[in-house]
């Protein structure tokens, strides 16, 4: 009779944790959150919270939700499922802007130890900023990954978007590697992660006059400028070296020496000595361009032909 009753007592235990955790964790978010009411989610297969005017620090200010519903079910603890309201207001030193958001979700899950970030997802039927309409139904998937063959913590993102509404941008899709020189968690939720290395082996990109592919390894130099190799295949590369002129990406003149000299640097090779750990980066197959771009000692290469310098390492903690 004894070990009929012992299954019965374990889940007894459980169900009497499950049922004291919730007032535990509305206690602390109360505290701890800043948010106009948190309350606990109803219903006893979600533990989670209920919190209306929750406003949360950004980086560029302050990014505040009439309401969010947030929670894990007793069957996937460390899964963590958010319901997002269809708007939200971020407050910035430039003034205040509104975020549409339609039918978005989110979920994440975090390592038992720790509680580093393992795996976040979110999906949207539609995204906006102040009424203008910046991408139909879409998501992004982050997944931490074990990737040893640099210094950081290594992460996968794959945006899915399929329906972006830029004037230069229709659709984003691929898959890119990120080096953070720390990992996402909560242990240091107060220091934000700084992009070390980037690794792509196709990130599709359809600009709407022309289609790219994106492959290479881009990192942080020792002179805070960007280094690696990079080649981009072209649907019309001709088109793409205008639009690269018209947004500043290339001075004019250098626009038209590189134009001139297209089909050569079409079927140039790098010239640099390769970057450790770099994807295959094979010629163009038929109907496309490869543009080899090299940045190395601080200068920029297309097909071997010094453009200029190259661009500084994005650094979070300088406000543009």
């Amino acid at each position: 009779m004894g070990r009929a009753r012992l299954p019965m007592l374990i889940v007894l235990l459980l169900a009497g944790g499950w049922l004291v955790a919730e007032p535990l964790l509305v206690s602390q978010a109360r505290r701890h959150v800043q948010a106009d009411t948190v309350d606990g989610q109803p219903g006893p297969l979600r533990l989670g919270l209920a919190l209306q005017g929750l406003t949360v620090p950004v980086q560029a200010g302050a990014l505040t939700l009439p309401r969010l519903d947030a929670w894990v079910a007793p069957w996937a603890p460390l899964t963590a499922r958010a319901i997002l309201p269809p708007t939200a207001l971020l407050d910035t030193t430039d003034g205040q802007q509104r975020l549409d958001l339609s039918d978005a979700t989110a979920s994440l899950r975090l390592s038992p130890i720790g509680g580093r970030l393992r795996h976040l997802e979110t999906r949207f039927a539609g995204v906006g900023l102040d009424g203008t309409p910046l991408s139909g139904q879409g998501g992004i998937t982050l997944q931490a990954v074990s990737d040893d063959r640099a210094e950081g913590v290594a992460y996968n993102i794959h945006p899915d978007l399929p329906d972006l509404h830029f004037p230069q941008l229709a659709a984003l899709s691929g898959g890119l590697r990120l080096w953070l020189d720390r990992p996402i968690g909560l242990s240091n939720a107060d220091a934000q992660p700084v992009v070390q290395r980037v690794l792509t082996e196709g990130l599709d990109i359809d600009a709407r006059r022309f289609r790219l592919r994106v492959v290479g390894l881009i990192l942080k130099g020792a002179d805070g400028r960007v280094e690696g190799r990079l080649a981009i295949y072209a649907s019309d590369a001709g088109a793409m070296l205008e639009s690269a002129a018209e947004q500043g990406v290339l001075p004019p003149q250098v626009g038209l020496l590189v134009r001139a000299m297209l089909n050569r640097i079409g079927q140039a090779d790098f010239s640099g000595p390769p970057i450790p750990g770099q994807p295959p980066m094979p010629a163009a197959p038929q109907g496309e361009l490869r543009i080899p771009v090299e940045m190395r000692d601080g200068q920029m290469y297309l097909g071997g032909i010094q453009i200029g310098p190259a661009p500084v390492w994005p650094d979070p903690s300088v406000q543009g």
